[in-house]
């Protein structure tokens, strides 16, 4: 069963209008209108507000409003066939640089469209994690909190573009402009921050995990 019809069955099974669920998840009532009317796809901040009002993620509807999932034909779950999980993970800022959290998943892993992420990103679930980044070091490209889709295996520098490093323990979220065949800048959007040219190949304790391919605000990159 689609996943509109579930949210329209848990909210009537809580009893609710569609602004107080839409005042629940602290989003806008026109907003949450167009997600459920079906005008708007089911975005990201409409899925944290969901599970940090419910506790548990938007797509375990089924489950908790007692729906078995669609099976097709061939056996295999329909929302399978449609769907994708991608992690969910933390960075955390401090002075300046950004700290990973390893493995700390901030609570599930969030669902997405196959089709869109072939679509839109030219990737494959695999490839791709999410970041939440709480730094203000890429002000204004990369807002405080925003959620980052990464493609780690985009890991040679060929084009401008922001990327996330390892170096040793620390993580780092930076604009990356090659300036020869040996030779990078890393540099922060937020002027504050500033610039910093390096080899990588002498220094191999920096690592390139991968390329913010999308900044969800609705924007490619």
């Amino acid at each position: 069963m689609d996943i509109l019809k579930n949210l329209d069955k848990f909210i009537k099974k809580q009893h609710l209008k569609k602004c107080e669920f839409a005042k629940k998840i602290s989003l806008s009532n026109s907003y949450v209108s167009e997600i459920l009317s079906g005008k708007r796809n089911i975005s990201i901040k409409f899925k944290k507000g969901f599970q940090s009002e419910y506790g548990f993620p938007i797509e375990e509807l089924p489950q908790r409003v007692e729906i078995p999932p669609e099976i097709n034909p061939d056996g295999e779950n329909q929302d399978n066939a449609i769907y994708c999980k991608l992690p969910l993970f933390n960075i955390k800022a401090s002075a300046g640089h950004e700290k990973f959290v390893n493995n700390d998943k901030i609570g599930a892993d969030l669902m997405f469209r196959k089709d869109w992420l072939r679509r839109e990103l030219r990737s494959t679930p695999d490839n791709l994690f999410i970041l939440s980044a709480e730094s203000d070091s890429m002000e204004p490209t990369i807002k405080h909190d925003s959620l980052l889709i990464v493609d780690k295996s985009i890991t040679r520098i060929i084009t401008e573009g922001i990327y996330i490093l390892r170096r040793g323990d620390t993580i780092l979220i930076k604009r990356i402009r090659k300036l020869s065949e040996d030779t990078i800048e890393l540099i922060s959007d937020n002027p504050a921050y500033g610039k910093e040219t390096i080899q990588p190949n002498r220094q191999p304790e920096i690592t390139i995990l991968g390329k913010v391919i999308y900044i969800w605000s609705g924007r490619k990159i």
